[in-house]
Protein backbone atom coordinates (compact mmCIF):
# COMPACT_ATOMS: atom_id res chain seq x y z
CA UNK A 1 0.00 0.00 0.00
CA UNK A 2 1.21 3.50 -1.03
CA UNK A 3 1.88 5.97 2.23
CA UNK A 4 1.14 9.19 1.77
CA UNK A 5 1.54 12.44 4.35
CA UNK A 6 3.33 12.42 7.33
CA UNK A 7 3.85 8.75 7.28
CA UNK A 8 5.63 8.41 4.17
CA UNK A 9 8.85 8.11 3.32
CA UNK A 10 9.61 11.39 1.55
CA UNK A 11 8.53 12.99 4.93
CA UNK A 12 9.99 10.87 7.39
CA UNK A 13 13.63 10.24 6.06
CA UNK A 14 16.37 8.85 7.53
CA UNK A 15 15.66 9.93 10.72
CA UNK A 16 12.05 8.80 10.97
CA UNK A 17 10.02 5.76 11.78
CA UNK A 18 6.60 4.43 12.14
CA UNK A 19 4.42 3.02 15.48
CA UNK A 20 1.89 0.73 14.52
CA UNK A 21 -0.86 -0.58 16.12
CA UNK A 22 -3.96 -2.29 14.87
CA UNK A 23 -3.12 -0.98 11.21
CA UNK A 24 -3.06 2.64 12.81
CA UNK A 25 0.52 4.16 12.16
CA UNK A 26 2.47 7.23 13.98
CA UNK A 27 5.26 8.72 12.32
CA UNK A 28 7.95 9.39 14.39
CA UNK A 29 11.60 10.57 14.15
CA UNK A 30 14.99 10.08 16.31
CA UNK A 31 17.15 12.78 16.71
CA UNK A 32 19.50 14.44 19.44
CA UNK A 33 18.50 17.62 21.90
CA UNK A 34 21.15 20.06 21.52
CA UNK A 35 23.35 16.99 20.36
CA UNK A 36 23.23 15.41 23.77
CA UNK A 37 19.81 14.01 24.87
CA UNK A 38 17.82 11.44 22.91
CA UNK A 39 14.73 12.48 21.64
CA UNK A 40 11.56 11.17 19.81
CA UNK A 41 8.97 13.15 18.39
CA UNK A 42 6.54 14.22 16.16
CA UNK A 43 8.27 14.63 12.73
CA UNK A 44 9.40 18.38 11.76
CA UNK A 45 6.61 20.01 10.07
CA UNK A 46 3.79 16.99 10.63
CA UNK A 47 1.14 19.16 12.21
CA UNK A 48 -1.19 16.24 12.72
CA UNK A 49 0.07 12.21 13.28
CA UNK A 50 -2.68 10.09 12.73
CA UNK A 51 -2.96 9.21 15.94
CA UNK A 52 -7.06 7.48 15.68
CA UNK A 53 -8.86 3.98 15.56
CA UNK A 54 -10.66 2.36 18.62
CA UNK A 55 -9.97 2.86 22.54
CA UNK A 56 -8.06 -0.12 22.49
CA UNK A 57 -6.27 0.40 19.69
CA UNK A 58 -5.36 4.11 20.86
CA UNK A 59 -3.95 2.36 24.50
CA UNK A 60 -1.71 0.26 22.35
CA UNK A 61 -0.15 3.12 21.05
CA UNK A 62 -0.04 4.80 24.23
CA UNK A 63 1.56 1.39 25.69
CA UNK A 64 4.36 1.22 22.84
CA UNK A 65 5.06 4.88 23.47
CA UNK A 66 6.16 4.20 26.85
CA UNK A 67 8.46 1.39 25.39
CA UNK A 68 10.45 3.70 23.31
CA UNK A 69 13.65 3.72 24.54
CA UNK A 70 14.41 7.05 24.36
CA UNK A 71 15.34 9.74 27.19
CA UNK A 72 12.66 12.66 26.07
CA UNK A 73 9.63 12.02 24.03
CA UNK A 74 7.40 14.75 22.44
CA UNK A 75 4.54 13.80 20.56
CA UNK A 76 1.57 15.61 19.44
CA UNK A 77 -1.89 13.88 19.29
CA UNK A 78 -4.26 14.89 15.99
CA UNK A 79 -7.30 15.53 16.25
CA UNK A 80 -9.04 12.05 16.07
CA UNK A 81 -7.65 11.40 19.36
CA UNK A 82 -9.93 10.56 21.86
CA UNK A 83 -10.78 12.57 24.85
CA UNK A 84 -10.76 10.22 27.29
CA UNK A 85 -6.76 9.02 26.34
CA UNK A 86 -5.09 9.46 29.17
CA UNK A 87 -1.20 10.20 29.01
CA UNK A 88 1.15 7.72 30.42
CA UNK A 89 1.98 8.01 34.10
CA UNK A 90 4.37 11.28 34.70
CA UNK A 91 3.42 12.64 30.97
CA UNK A 92 2.35 15.74 31.03
CA UNK A 93 -0.63 16.62 29.16
CA UNK A 94 -0.89 19.94 26.91
CA UNK A 95 -3.63 21.21 25.42
CA UNK A 96 -2.72 22.41 22.05
CA UNK A 97 -5.31 23.45 19.23
CA UNK A 98 -6.11 23.77 14.72
CA UNK A 99 -8.65 25.21 13.21
CA UNK A 100 -10.58 23.99 10.34
CA UNK A 101 -13.42 24.86 7.87
CA UNK A 102 -15.73 22.12 6.28
CA UNK A 103 -15.10 22.13 2.47
CA UNK A 104 -18.51 21.34 1.21
CA UNK A 105 -19.94 22.17 -2.18
CA UNK A 106 -21.34 25.62 -0.91
CA UNK A 107 -18.16 26.38 1.54
CA UNK A 108 -17.58 30.23 -0.52
CA UNK A 109 -21.14 30.78 0.37
CA UNK A 110 -20.61 30.27 4.36
CA UNK A 111 -16.99 32.33 3.83
CA UNK A 112 -17.45 35.80 5.85
CA UNK A 113 -18.21 38.14 3.05
CA UNK A 114 -15.02 40.43 4.05
CA UNK A 115 -13.00 37.50 2.87
CA UNK A 116 -14.52 37.43 -0.10
CA UNK A 117 -14.36 41.18 -0.75
CA UNK A 118 -10.69 41.21 -0.43
CA UNK A 119 -10.05 38.77 -2.83
CA UNK A 120 -11.64 39.90 -5.38
CA UNK A 121 -10.20 43.16 -4.78
CA UNK A 122 -6.58 41.10 -5.21
CA UNK A 123 -7.99 40.14 -8.74
CA UNK A 124 -8.88 44.02 -9.59
CA UNK A 125 -5.35 45.04 -8.66
CA UNK A 126 -4.52 42.48 -11.18
CA UNK A 127 -2.99 40.20 -8.44
CA UNK A 128 -2.82 36.78 -10.17
CA UNK A 129 -2.95 32.83 -8.66
CA UNK A 130 -0.84 30.09 -9.84
CA UNK A 131 -1.51 26.15 -8.38
CA UNK A 132 1.36 24.00 -8.86
CA UNK A 133 0.68 20.24 -8.07
CA UNK A 134 4.43 19.29 -9.09
CA UNK A 135 8.14 20.72 -8.27
CA UNK A 136 7.58 23.94 -9.95
CA UNK A 137 6.59 27.40 -7.45
CA UNK A 138 7.89 25.14 -4.08
CA UNK A 139 10.89 27.93 -3.74
CA UNK A 140 8.98 30.67 -3.70
CA UNK A 141 7.04 28.79 -0.68
CA UNK A 142 10.28 28.32 1.11
CA UNK A 143 11.79 31.73 0.59
CA UNK A 144 8.78 33.22 1.98
CA UNK A 145 8.55 30.82 4.77
CA UNK A 146 11.89 31.93 6.09
CA UNK A 147 11.34 35.45 5.60
CA UNK A 148 8.15 35.09 7.78
CA UNK A 149 9.64 33.81 10.10
CA UNK A 150 13.06 35.50 10.43
CA UNK A 151 10.82 38.70 10.35
CA UNK A 152 9.20 37.16 14.01
CA UNK A 153 12.41 36.43 14.83
CA UNK A 154 11.55 32.42 14.93
CA UNK A 155 14.08 30.01 13.76
CA UNK A 156 13.17 28.02 10.89
CA UNK A 157 15.72 25.34 10.13
CA UNK A 158 16.60 26.23 6.75
CA UNK A 159 18.65 23.41 5.95
CA UNK A 160 15.95 20.46 6.95
CA UNK A 161 13.32 22.42 5.41
CA UNK A 162 14.51 22.76 2.25
CA UNK A 163 15.34 19.07 2.13
CA UNK A 164 11.60 18.37 2.92
CA UNK A 165 10.43 20.53 0.41
CA UNK A 166 12.04 19.14 -2.65
CA UNK A 167 11.58 15.20 -1.02
CA UNK A 168 7.70 16.42 -1.36
CA UNK A 169 7.41 18.41 -3.78
CA UNK A 170 6.92 16.09 -6.69
CA UNK A 171 4.37 13.59 -4.74
CA UNK A 172 0.62 13.29 -5.98
CA UNK A 173 -0.69 14.79 -2.45
CA UNK A 174 1.26 17.89 -2.02
CA UNK A 175 0.47 21.16 -3.90
CA UNK A 176 1.02 25.06 -3.76
CA UNK A 177 -0.20 27.83 -3.89
CA UNK A 178 1.54 31.05 -5.32
CA UNK A 179 -0.16 35.03 -5.40
CA UNK A 180 1.86 37.46 -7.41
CA UNK A 181 1.00 41.14 -7.85
CA UNK A 182 0.62 43.23 -11.18
CA UNK A 183 4.47 43.31 -11.52
CA UNK A 184 4.30 39.21 -11.47
CA UNK A 185 5.92 39.72 -7.74
CA UNK A 186 5.30 36.36 -5.60
CA UNK A 187 3.94 38.31 -2.28
CA UNK A 188 2.27 35.44 -0.48
CA UNK A 189 2.48 31.58 -1.13
CA UNK A 190 1.64 28.62 0.57
CA UNK A 191 2.23 25.07 0.75
CA UNK A 192 -0.69 22.01 1.30
CA UNK A 193 -0.68 18.49 2.04
CA UNK A 194 -3.53 15.86 1.32
CA UNK A 195 -3.87 13.52 4.26
CA UNK A 196 -5.38 9.79 3.31
CA UNK A 197 -8.37 11.31 5.41
CA UNK A 198 -9.61 13.72 3.20
CA UNK A 199 -8.30 16.76 4.98
CA UNK A 200 -5.82 19.61 3.56
CA UNK A 201 -3.43 20.95 5.73
CA UNK A 202 -1.74 24.06 5.30
CA UNK A 203 1.89 22.96 6.24
CA UNK A 204 3.81 26.18 5.13
CA UNK A 205 3.78 29.79 3.96
CA UNK A 206 4.71 32.93 4.04
CA UNK A 207 4.16 36.50 2.63
CA UNK A 208 6.08 39.79 1.77
CA UNK A 209 5.34 43.05 3.70
CA UNK A 210 3.21 45.22 1.88
CA UNK A 211 -0.34 46.51 1.73
CA UNK A 212 -1.19 43.99 -1.04
CA UNK A 213 -0.29 40.99 0.73
CA UNK A 214 -2.57 40.58 3.28
CA UNK A 215 -5.20 40.40 0.51
CA UNK A 216 -2.71 38.13 -1.54
CA UNK A 217 -2.65 35.71 1.42
CA UNK A 218 -6.66 35.69 1.81
CA UNK A 219 -7.24 34.85 -1.90
CA UNK A 220 -4.05 32.06 -1.67
CA UNK A 221 -5.95 30.87 1.07
CA UNK A 222 -9.52 30.64 -0.80
CA UNK A 223 -7.79 29.50 -4.07
CA UNK A 224 -6.36 26.06 -1.75
CA UNK A 225 -9.57 25.54 -0.41
CA UNK A 226 -10.91 25.36 -4.36
CA UNK A 227 -8.26 23.11 -5.29
CA UNK A 228 -8.56 20.70 -2.11
CA UNK A 229 -11.95 20.57 -2.11
CA UNK A 230 -11.90 19.62 -6.40
CA UNK A 231 -9.19 17.11 -4.85
CA UNK A 232 -12.11 15.47 -2.95
CA UNK A 233 -10.97 17.24 0.69
CA UNK A 234 -13.62 17.71 3.10
CA UNK A 235 -11.86 19.23 5.72
CA UNK A 236 -9.75 22.59 5.46
CA UNK A 237 -7.16 22.80 8.14
CA UNK A 238 -5.31 25.77 9.25
CA UNK A 239 -2.93 23.98 11.16
CA UNK A 240 -3.37 25.78 14.55
CA UNK A 241 -1.02 29.28 15.32
CA UNK A 242 -0.42 30.07 19.02
CA UNK A 243 0.18 33.96 17.66
CA UNK A 244 -2.93 35.54 18.42
CA UNK A 245 -2.72 37.72 15.31
CA UNK A 246 -2.18 34.38 13.14
CA UNK A 247 -4.75 32.69 14.51
CA UNK A 248 -7.20 35.61 14.40
CA UNK A 249 -6.96 35.70 10.75
CA UNK A 250 -7.61 32.17 10.35
CA UNK A 251 -11.47 32.84 12.63
CA UNK A 252 -12.05 35.40 9.99
CA UNK A 253 -12.34 32.32 7.16
CA UNK A 254 -14.77 30.63 9.70
CA UNK A 255 -12.81 28.13 11.13
CA UNK A 256 -13.94 26.76 13.93
CA UNK A 257 -11.14 25.98 16.91
CA UNK A 258 -10.11 22.17 17.33
CA UNK A 259 -8.69 21.08 20.38
CA UNK A 260 -5.38 18.83 20.35
CA UNK A 261 -2.83 17.42 23.28
CA UNK A 262 0.77 17.13 23.35
CA UNK A 263 2.15 14.35 25.21
CA UNK A 264 5.64 15.33 26.55
CA UNK A 265 8.14 13.13 28.58
CA UNK A 266 11.23 14.50 30.56
CA UNK A 267 13.65 13.89 33.23
CA UNK A 268 12.85 16.55 35.46
CA UNK A 269 16.68 18.13 35.27
CA UNK A 270 15.88 18.83 31.90
CA UNK A 271 13.70 21.39 33.07
CA UNK A 272 16.10 23.55 34.94
CA UNK A 273 19.06 22.70 32.02
CA UNK A 274 17.26 24.05 28.93
CA UNK A 275 13.79 26.30 30.28
CA UNK A 276 13.61 28.03 27.12
CA UNK A 277 12.88 23.91 25.39
CA UNK A 278 10.94 23.10 27.94
CA UNK A 279 8.59 26.27 27.76
CA UNK A 280 8.10 25.93 23.95
CA UNK A 281 7.26 22.14 24.25
CA UNK A 282 5.00 22.68 26.86
CA UNK A 283 3.27 26.28 25.76
CA UNK A 284 -0.65 25.73 26.32
CA UNK A 285 -3.10 26.53 23.46
CA UNK A 286 -4.08 30.14 23.71
CA UNK A 287 -7.73 28.99 23.59
CA UNK A 288 -8.53 27.25 27.09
Amino acid sequence: MTTTGFVSPEWLGKDGFILEEDGTQIPLYSTKLKGLVSLTCTPPWALHVTWSGASETQEKLKRALTRLHTSVVVVDLGPKALPGLEPPKGWVDVPRHTRQLALNEAFEDTLPKTRIKQARRFERESGTLEIHQNSNGWDDVFKLHLASRDRKGLHAHPKKLEALIKDISCTDWTFCVLARNAQGECIASGGFVILPDHTCIYAFGGQTRSQASGRASVSMLLEAMRHAQKQGCTVFDFGGSQDPGVDRFYAEFGSDVVFMRRWVCTPRWLRWIFPRVWRQWTAPSIHR
